[in-house]
């Protein structure tokens, strides 16, 4: 019992737990705090704690919309992410407005970005673990279904999933 009053005075308290405190807070205020200060965001709007966010001035968030938890919403310098009025957005979607190349002649780290914005129309319905990748177009009313991959455009008052997504039927 004293070796672990002693270990936790020297491990909970030493120089090198506190540096860990300060790595852990500045990553929350860089993930969750500051990106939501910059979003453009409407009324009626909730994010759930827990969603990372990047590049929140290029984050605009519309009317009643709804940021589940464990979402992804990563914008980048030079693509935006527009998200609809009344947007129900569940748990542990990603939508991404850049990606890495792929090309042969650089290491993975070293490609350039692909950076394209991604718009999500108004009463749209993203299923838990969706994912929207750069450059997509989701019309208004369309359900995209849990865990569907979301590479092309989709129309409006549809419902899609699928890896890649594709559309399954209208929307009545």
């Amino acid at each position: 019992m004293r070796n672990y009053f002693w270990e936790i005075i020297r491990y909970g308290f030493g120089a090198g737990a506190w540096r860990y405190r300060l790595e852990k807070w500045a990553w929350y205020v860089h993930d969750h705090i500051a990106p939501r200060v910059r979003m453009k965001k409407e009324r009626g709007h909730r994010i759930h704690p827990t969603a990372s966010l990047r590049c929140g001035h290029n984050i605009s968030l519309g009317v009643n919309a709804h940021i589940n938890q464990y979402c992804c919403i990563w914008a980048s310098q030079r693509a935006r992410i527009v998200l609809g009025d009344n947007l129900l957005m569940g748990p542990g979607v990603k939508i991404f407005a850049s990606n890495h190349g792929t090309g042969r002649e650089k290491v993975m780290t070293a490609q350039p970005w692909r950076e394209k914005d991604v718009v999500i129309g108004n009463d749209v319905w993203l299923g838990a673990n969706a994912v929207v990748t750069s450059g997509v177009t989701i019309g208004d009313g369309a359900v995209i279904a849990a865990g569907a991959v979301v590479t092309k455009d989709i129309p409006p008052y549809t419902i899609c999933g699928g890896i890649p997504a594709k559309v399954l039927r209208e929307r009545t």
